[in-house]
């Protein structure tokens, strides 16, 4: 009788210690103020599809907060600032880990369609990183929890994360990928940022699923690109000559 009882003793005692967190991702939503609905189609000749790739900081109560936009540099600057504007006002429903509301990084796409005079804008909560495997719908994995502290020793520059999110938000095999703004220590920053930081797992019809998960991991001024004072910094709904909260040196946005 001891020894039938052993097994069920021990996965007892294995449930009451091992705890696997519970995780509703950041979600895009259609309600009255959802981003979607908020933005406004810029005022641009012809007929084109493209798409502005953002990341942006959801808070408790789903405001957004830090938005950053990149893509090609012939998007023109005015759909930028469509989504920046929006963003003022929008909101997104806002993520949960084990029940309780916590921020988070999230990642998302905006597609502008304007076709024969007839326009369409859609937002995707991911940057199409695994759109040949899961489609477009997906959610990208979301970084939440405590702030990476780092006091750059030099000048920082951009370089971009390329790692493989497990179904808890592990990262795995994580790649750095430099840029020609890359320095040593942009790579030291980022691997602080990747070891310290805890992920909402990417989400696929509802359920967490491992994926891919490639993002700019650090910025010069406006968080993605090292542009002078003349380009799309100014532009922008972020300031250039913000201080950050880790470092008090101009703000590098995400370094958070």
């Amino acid at each position: 009788m001891i020894i039938r009882l052993l097994p069920a003793i021990l996965l007892l005692l294995l449930t009451g210690t091992v705890h696997a967190k519970t995780f509703e991702p950041a979600m895009i939503g259609q309600h009255d103020t959802s981003l979607a609905k908020m933005i406004k189609f810029p005022e641009v000749p012809g007929d084109f599809t493209l798409f502005v790739r953002c990341e942006a900081k959801v808070m408790l109560r789903g405001g957004i907060k830090e938005i950053g936009c990149y893509d090609d540099k012939d998007v023109d600057t005015l759909f930028f600032r469509a989504v920046t504007t929006a963003a003022g006002n929008a909101t997104v429903l806002p993520a949960t880990v084990d029940g309780e509301r916590v921020n988070v990084l999230m990642l998302f796409s905006v597609v502008f369609r304007q076709q024969d005079g007839a326009r369409v804008i859609a937002v995707i909560p991911n940057h199409g990183t695994n759109a040949k495997d899961l489609g477009t719908s997906y959610i990208a994995p979301q970084r939440y929890g405590a702030r990476t502290n780092y006091n750059p020793r030099a000048e920082l520059g951009l370089l971009w994360v390329d790692t493989r999110m497990d179904d808890e938000g592990g990262p795995r095999k994580t790649q750095y990928l430099e840029t020609d703004f890359s320095t040593k220590e942009t790579e030291r920053f980022a691997e602080k940022y990747m070891e310290e930081s805890t992920f909402i797992p990417g989400f696929h019809n509802g359920e967490p699923t491992e994926m891919r998960f490639v993002k700019p991991i650090f910025g010069y001024r406006n968080g993605f690109l090292w542009l002078d004072d003349n380009s799309n910094c100014r532009d922008s709904l972020l300031a250039c000559d913000e201080r950050s909260n880790a470092t008090g040196l101009p703000r590098y946005v995400f370094d958070d």
